[in-house]
């Protein structure tokens, strides 16, 4: 969604600067990076399934499906930039890292749905996807891209502000206790 595009952006990018580099570091022969720790995986099928579906119904799988796309072309421009001679194989390579695609973002989903089963119980998870299904759960969702897009300008803007402001309270601080900085 255009709403989450800057974060997508910035994490699509994260992700595609390690593939990248997983890619160098392949064409140099250097070990590839490690796999991320696995998810916990000591709960039943139905459990996994309901924080599956409440990632897919929140709107938070879209971080997943829509980084997929931009590390596909972050490969395409380094890989044809340092190796323009093989254009056509790069290509026909890439066609096929397109299709494992629906196959790597349901195994992220899958992991994550690791991750949340952890923390939240099946019936809760069961609670919140009543929610997130109800008619004012899906105005939530829909509504969250465009104030992730308001809200991140804000944020940066406040960090920025607290930090100074916090800047001049540790100073005045030090300063009474005879280390002014």
């Amino acid at each position: 969604m255009i709403g989450f595009s800057r974060a997508l952006f910035l994490r699509a990018l994260a992700l595609a600067g390690v593939l990248v580099m997983s890619g160098a570091a392949f064409a140099q022969t250097a070990p590839a990076p490690a796999a991320p720790s696995p998810p916990p995986a000591n709960f039943p099928a139905s459990h996994i399934a309901i924080a599956a579906e409440v990632l897919k119904t929140s709107g938070l799988m879209r971080t997943f499906e829509a980084s997929t796309p931009n590390v596909v072309q972050m490969l395409r421009a380094n890989m044809s930039r340092t190796r323009p001679e093989l254009v056509r194989q790069i290509e026909e390579s890439l066609k096929v890292v397109e299709g494992k695609m629906v196959e790597m973002t349901n195994d992220g989903l899958k992991g994550a749905a690791g991750y949340l089963a952890s923390r939240m119980t099946e019936a809760e998870l069961k609670e919140v996807n009543t929610f997130l299904t109800s008619p004012v759960g899906r105005k939530y969702v829909e509504t969250l891209p465009a104030f992730m897009e308001d809200i991140l300008p804000y944020l940066e803007q406040w960090t920025q502000v607290v930090g100074q402001e916090a800047m001049v309270i540790f100073r005045a601080e030090m300063a009474k206790r005879g280390a002014p900085l």
